[in-house]
């Protein structure tokens, strides 16, 4: 009952003399509406809906805005009835033709009320329907308004495109009244009926599809005026943007009416028919590719026509074409004077540019659908060889032509380089071979004093280095004075200079290093002055240019003397390490440079600003926002072949990386593990190296919550047992070994974290300092020798336990290595656990396959015993077993595998799995395959003979 007397109050307040209070009431009613919760009293509805239908004639037009926006909230809230009386009310304003204004914001709500009416449930969209489309069909059709008719298109058109499947009853109606408007006098009302008719085609049956498609083509070849054939082009265009799949039969008709129209002399003043005439042949590319294809040709010649079309300028380029030229830098004079004969032609009245842009938007619409053509795209010698003159059009005077052909030509390049990854195509040659002359059109770009112009230039050259890198290296001498003009110059803007430091970095990143050498001090300047910008976009891009230059200066094996250009660079990079009102991107910037720095030019400061470097590097890596960027720079020192005296901070360091480990920031403790792990490579037998501290941190990190990390701390203590392992095997023993115990048991274990662990108990068998072959041995065997009280072991952490088994065996000694397989053995062939079994076999077919046992006795015995055992899985386990042992005694046992084959039928089905183990893991090396081929001649005919089994499982 409260709501209603809100209701009513606010009903009042809408009626106030005072339009604050109006406003006001409806602004809080809109606010209500919005929410869920709300409920409206039904006694109240008719009164409010009454009221703010009232308020549409408000002389506030803040008032009939809010009143639109309730009426748009309310429509979903109110019985079907009330409903159907806001649409009605609606529409009868709308289709007054006295008060323009109220019309107006009739228009306006509902527009809102379609927009706030769900297509499901069908209740109240088809009443929607069912209320405006015969009104809004009579209204287009009879109303001699203008404004009328085309609010009723507006409406129309919202309605199609979201309840075109409930206006099925009224399609042909529709569709009728929409084709008589495409010749109406009045511009805006044919625009407004050809989105209609685009909008209409989506929901149309296709008998009446075609209907329209008739009446379309037959408007279109009766029209003779300019303007009724550039509205019925447009059309066509619509129609094709909304459903070109569907116009493929209609092509013959429609691809001689547009080109006819293009080449027709009584016409060839019209450019924006020619404009329109090109749009449509975009849309039919881009939305009927294969349809269009027998008329490619004969599209792409007349594009490449238009795109040189410019009947104001000519050019001694232009190979002779009446009224096409180019316009070079040179020709400004010869163009005013050209200007002038041909009777006062101002830029302002020139409009072939839209003809020249698009036809270039039509040649993009073609590279980017028929990548299969690209190769004759390329080809000067083709009929569409569209490459060179897009070359050739870099001169366009046009600037906004000029940016669509740099971007036409971008699209060219990315298309190559997607066709190159994936197959072998001639299309990357080809771009190859045109380079040259793509770089000498350039660089003329490069020097304009067009600020847009140097930047689609420099995006088109960053598109080709990273589809063809090192493409360039001849070139580099033409380009740098580009790129240094561009950043030097008082006239480039931000942008600009973002996009030549960009590139700039591309290059050197893709290019080898000797090809700048001679560049380094005309480069260098521009590039340290950037570094020092205030704006921190473009000093950040030009630390990141600093960290290739770094490289570029001091590569391997160069003789290049770089010692000018270390003091510039330390100084620079340094004024940006130390400042720390910066923003983040040059923090990180600035660290990542400077470890860049010191790791390639370390040797070159002296110990006072290396000691300063190191302190403020330090300081970052304190620092919660810029610790990760601060991890990676120091192990790039860390990892350096100067070997950086790091001693004044190396403890400091490794603590503070240690204590990372701790932290929940996965990124941290991966960078932080890989650096701790270059530390102790670099610096690891140093006195007092924090061994103790790192293990104890490292400890937890092995489990199988994140197995790249346990993959990371394994490998740290592989490392620590190879630099150190005196001071690091207790700690080992201690910390590390019962977490891989842990580890063994699950089930999950696998990749580089098992290759870790397995490279791990090798480096512990090869060092028994502190734990012994019998004791890694026995903590292996405990994993499933259990007590009944333990949890089983996973059937997959088997497999794992095996390996760790096999690789301390291997490198144990003969007598350790000879009493174990012994034991596994003799213990096959004894009524045991299962489980145990199975890691026997396991454990003996990895031992195998990493040292010879073909002078075991009873090996071959117990295994094939194996084979016949109950158990499905001890089966398997034999068969793995029998494969691998064969793979490390190849003389000795394929040719047994082989004979067995034939000689077991019931065990043909485990002994193929054997020969395909053997098969499998000799296959991963070029060495294993040649190990393989001398017996090839015995193995096919065996796999022939049984593929042709009935058996399935033996056939795969």
């Amino acid at each position: 009952m409260s709501a209603a007397i809100n209701i009513n109050s606010t009903i009042e307040k809408m009626s106030n003399p005072d339009k604050d209070f109006r406003f006001m009431a409806t602004h809080d009613l809109a606010q209500e509406l919005a929410k869920e919760a709300f409920r409206l009293d039904p006694n109240a509805e008719p009164k409010l809906v009454t009221q703010l239908l009232k308020l549409l004639e408000d002389p506030s037009n803040n008032v009939q805005e809010n009143a639109v926006n309730c009426l748009g909230l309310l429509i979903r809230r109110v019985r079907e009835n009330t409903a159907g009386d806001i649409v009605d009310t609606l529409c009868t304003h709308m289709l007054n033709d006295k008060k323009d204004e109220l019309r107006d914001i009739s228009n306006i709500g509902l527009k809102t009320v379609i927009r706030q009416v769900p297509y499901d449930p069908p209740a109240l969209s088809s009443l929607l329907v069912k209320r405006l489309t015969s009104r809004l069909i009579t209204a287009v059709t009879t109303n001699e308004k203008p404004e009328v008719k085309m609010c009723c298109l507006d409406i129309l058109n919202d309605m199609l495109v979201k309840f075109g499947g409930h206006m099925i009853a009224d399609h042909e109606k529709i569709m009728r009244a929409v084709l008589a408007q495409l010749t109406s006098g009045r511009p805006a009302t044919r625009k407004r009926a050809i989105t209609c008719l685009g909008y209409l085609a989506v929901s149309l049956p296709d008998p009446l599809f075609a209907e329209l498609m008739t009446g379309v083509l037959g408007l279109t070849g009766q029209a003779r005026k300019s303007d009724h054939i550039r509205t019925l082009v447009q059309a066509l265009t619509a129609i094709s943007r909304s459903v070109g799949f569907r116009l493929g039969k209609y092509f013959p008709e429609i691809v001689p009416l547009i080109v006819g129209y293009c080449e027709d002399k009584k016409l060839e003043s019209d450019d924006e028919l020619r404009e329109n005439c090109l749009q449509a042949f975009e849309s039919l590319i881009l939305r009927s590719s294969k349809d269009v294809t027998p008329y490619l040709p004969q599209i792409i010649t007349l594009c490449l026509k238009f795109i040189r079309y410019d009947p104001n300028y000519a050019s001694e380029d232009d190979d002779g074409d009446e009224g096409m030229g180019d316009a070079e830098e040179d020709e400004e004079g010869d163009a005013e004077d050209e200007g002038e004969d041909e009777g006062d032609i101002s830029d302002d009245d020139d409009m072939s540019w839209k003809v020249r842009r698009s036809a270039t938007k039509c040649l993009s619409a073609v590279i980017v659908t028929r990548p299969d053509l690209l190769p004759e795209l390329y080809d000067p010698n083709s009929q569409i060889a569209i490459a060179p003159t897009l070359i050739a059009r870099f001169s366009e005077r046009e600037e906004n032509v000029k940016l669509d052909v740099f971007s036409t030509f971008v699209d060219l390049i990315k298309q190559t380089g997607l066709v190159a990854k994936r197959t072998t195509s001639r299309a990357a040659t080809s771009l190859r071979d045109i380079t040259p002359k793509l770089v000498q059109s350039v660089t003329k770009q490069l020097k304009e004093r067009s600020v847009k112009t140097r930047v689609g230039a420099f995006a088109l050259l960053k598109e080709l280095v990273s589809v063809l890198p090192g493409v360039l290296a001849p070139h580099i001498s033409a380009l740098v004075p580009g790129v240094v003009y561009s950043l030097g110059d008082k006239n480039s803007n931000s942008n600009l200079k973002i996009e030549a430091l960009t590139f700039l970095r591309q290059l050197m990143s893709t290019h080898p290093e000797d090809a700048f050498h001679k560049h380094v001090s005309t480069l260098s300047t521009p590039v340290l002055k950037a570094v020092g910008d205030h704006y921190y976009r473009i000093s950040a891009e030009g630390l990141r240019v600093c960290l290739e230059l770094i490289r570029v200066i001091r590569p391997a094996g160069s003789s290049f003397d770089s010692r000018p250009y270390v003091d510039p660079l330390y100084q620079a990079i340094l004024s940006q390490l130390q400042a720390q009102d910066l923003d983040q991107e040059v923090k990180e910037a600035a660290i990542a440079c400077v470890g860049s720095l010191v790791a390639t030019l370390g040797d070159a400061p002296t110990p006072d600003v290396l000691s300063k470097i190191l302190a403020l590097l330090l300081d970052r890596l304190r620092n919660e926002i810029t610790r990760v960027t601060a991890v990676r720079a120091l192990d790039k020192i860390a990892a350096s072949p100067l070997h950086i005296d790091l001693s004044s901070a190396l403890n400091d360091y490794t603590r503070e990386l240690a204590g990372f480990l701790r932290k929940s920031n996965r990124q941290l403790r991966q960078a932080s593990l890989h650096c701790l792990d270059n530390l102790i490579k670099g610096y690891g037998t140093t006195s007092q190296f924090p061994y103790s501290v790192i293990l104890t941190e490292v400890a937890p990190l092995i489990t199988d919550a994140d197995l790249h990390i346990t993959h990371l701390a394994l490998r740290l203590c592989v490392t620590s047992l190879q630099v150190a392992h005196q001071e690091t095997a207790p700690l080992i023993a201690e910390k590390i070994l019962p977490q891989t115990t842990a580890l063994l048991r699950s089930s999950l274990l696998q990749g580089l974290a098992l290759e870790s662990l397995l490279a791990l108990y090798t480096e512990l068998i090869q060092r028994q300092t502190v734990v012994s072959f019998e004791q890694l041995l026995d903590g292996l065997l405990s994993l499933v020798k259990r007590k009944p009280s333990d949890p089983p072991v996973a059937k997959q952490s088997l497999g794992s336990i095996a390996q760790c088994i096999a690789v301390i065996s291997a490198r144990a000694q003969l007598a350790q290595r000879q009493t174990v397989v012994s034991l596994f053995v003799r213990d096959i062939q004894n009524p045991i656990d299962d489980t145990v079994k199975w890691l026997y076999l396991l454990g003996l077919g990895e031992i195998g396959r990493r040292v010879d046992l073909s002078n075991v006795d009873q090996l071959r015995v117990a295994v094939l015993s194996a084979m016949d055992l109950p158990s499905e899985e001890l089966k398997q386990a034999a068969s793995f077993a029998l494969g691998n042992i064969a793979v490390g005694s190849m003389e000795s046992y394929l040719p047994f595998v082989l004979s067995e084959i034939n000689a077991r039928p019931k065990q043909q089905y485990l002994l193929l799995h054997s020969l395909r183990e053997i098969i499998v893991r000799q296959s991963t090396s070029p060495q294993g395959v040649q190990v393989l081929q001398p017996y090839l001649g015995q193995i096919l005919p065996i796999l022939f003979q049984h593929c042709e089994t009935e058996e399935e499982g033996t056939r795969n």
